[in-house]
């Protein structure tokens, strides 16, 4: 049983977490390398709570900008984290993660577990790995202060998968003890493609980006950002994400159901089908504000590490992706970057020496002898 669990990042979702299973009993070591995040906590004893995890002050067992510290003893390893952090974060781990010690991503979205488990043993790890994966954040939530975050949704029916898929059994059943919303799919790649933010965020951030820059974020994202055409991109976006899991043999539903079944729109939206009306009936989301420039996490982490990995996965398989490519590159223009290039490519997670055939038994074992690899 699942007793201490350290949290790495004290950003939106790290504070939710943090103070969610600290009001649920557990105790909570809390990681930040940010001291202007985590001294606010220290200061009034804990995260202040508001919203759908709970009212109050959670008080945080271990708040600290020592990682080893964080994770010592932890009977879970949390990475609650931008994915784009994911790597930096592997090689910090490598030389102080004890020998099957359970990391849970939350979020993997696209590729996350992989991409972590890579960098983690190009850093030395020598240990069992023991990761596992939800594809989307566990709680719809915005940090409203220092030391205090509004939990606007916790998130139902969340598509869960371990790297190496041996361990998904045992990692399935220790962490549905926290999270006992998360629903155990096949392998990564099933949770790869059920990343929600990776179809909506681009074309939201991008088909918006003059109203976005002038008001500074200052509109309704998800609700006045996503009209019609900007639903009707998002729908495209989805069908090539469609497309390419159905190319390798991979299960994956619309982003309407996976949006449906979280708990982010009415059924209503289910029936109608449009990404533009699920959107409109969206309580969770309805009055978020946008980001105040595309120096942000909608783009780096949304198109790097997920439009440009399923592309990549995309020519793999043979199976264009037009859309996911334009956004790419008007991405790259606007913020003067080349994703393609830095974002999440087939050898960041490790598959670009992997044989189509041996998909399934990489994924399941964790790699490949040697003498497989061709």
């Amino acid at each position: 049983m699942i007793k201490a669990v350290a949290i790495l990042g004290a950003g939106n979702g790290g504070t939710a977490a943090a103070g969610d299973l600290a009001l649920r009993g557990y105790e909570v070591r809390l990681y930040s390398r940010s001291s202007a995040r985590l001294n606010p906590i220290r200061d009034q004893g804990g995260i202040r709570m508001l919203g759908a995890a709970g009212e109050g002050l959670a008080k945080i067992a271990v708040v600290t900008e020592n990682l080893r510290e964080a994770i010592d003893g932890a009977d879970l390893v949390c990475l609650v984290v931008p994915t784009t952090a994911d790597g930096e974060f592997a090689r910090q781990l490598a030389p102080i993660l004890g020998d099957g010690q359970p990391v849970f991503i939350n979020p993997g979205h696209t590729c996350g577990g992989l991409h972590f488990v890579q960098e983690l043993r190009r850093s030395g790890y020598k240990g069992e790995v023991r990761c596992c994966e939800v594809a989307t954040l566990t709680y719809g939530c915005r940090l409203t202060g220092p030391g205090e975050v509004d939990v606007h949704g916790v998130v139902t029916n969340l598509p869960f998968a371990a790297f190496p898929g041996k361990h998904a059994p045992d990692l399935f059943h220790l962490v549905s003890h926290v999270y006992p919303a998360i629903r155990l799919q096949q392998n990564v790649l099933e949770t790869a493609f059920a990343n929600l933010n990776a179809v909506e965020h681009p074309p939201q951030a991008l088909l918006n980006v003059g109203w976005l820059e002038h008001t500074r974020g200052d509109y309704l994202f998800y609700f006045d950002g996503t009209t019609p055409s900007v639903g009707r991109v998002i729908d495209a976006v989805d069908e090539e994400k469609m497309a390419v899991a159905e190319g390798l043999g991979v299960e994956a539903k619309r982003f309407i159901e996976r949006f449906y079944e979280t708990g982010y729109t009415s059924r209503h939206a289910l029936e109608v089908g449009t990404a533009y009306q699920a959107l409109q009936e969206s309580p969770n989301n309805r009055w978020v504000k946008g980001p105040k420039s595309l120096d942000h996490r909608y783009i780096h982490e949304d198109v790097g590490f997920g439009l440009v990995p399923w592309s990549a996965l995309g020519a793999w398989a043979g199976v264009a992706t037009p859309t996911m490519n334009a956004l790419i590159r008007i991405a790259s223009i606007v913020n003067a970057r080349d994703y393609a290039r830095e974002g999440l490519t087939l050898e960041r997670i490790g598959l670009d020496t992997v044989p189509r055939d041996r998909l399934s038994e990489f994924l399941y074992e964790g790699g490949l002898p040697t003498s497989k690899r061709s």
